[in-house]
């Protein structure tokens, strides 16, 4: 985590760092918030929904991007995230290889959620 959130203050001075501590019993907290981070924490793990939803209910800005801090997403990759915005997407999906999905079993969850998502949003998402 701490490479992360020094990368993401490298790559994107100014943004708004909110870390959602999910019950863990390490120093996440106090991790994240020498990186700058504002923490939410529940008291127990709720799961990666709960987390997401807990922070995007206390940003404060109008772009928001989630991302896991343990290294599997790499912030060098936002701006270009971001650039498709400034064309006027309203909603950006990065993905990864499919070779650099964890196991069968999430990459079956994550085609279920990108089928659901292009459902809902009229448009394929790429797995």
């Amino acid at each position: 985590m701490p490479a992360v959130l020094s990368r993401l203050k490298e790559v994107l001075p100014g943004a708004e760092l909110i870390v959602v501590d999910d019950g863990s019993d390490d120093d996440t907290a106090g991790v994240a918030r020498i990186h700058g981070a504002r923490v939410i924490r529940h008291p127990r793990s709720m799961g990666n929904g709960a987390a997401v939803k807990s922070g995007a209910r206390h940003a404060t800005g109008d772009v928001l991007v989630f991302m896991d801090a343990d290294g599997q997403h790499d912030p060098d990759d936002v701006p270009a995230l971001l650039a498709k915005i400034e064309e006027g997407y309203d909603l950006v999906v990065g993905t990864r290889e499919r070779s650099a999905q964890a196991s069968i079993t999430r990459l079956f969850g994550n085609w279920v959620y990108n089928r659901l998502a292009s459902w809902m949003v009229g448009h394929p998402i790429p797995i």
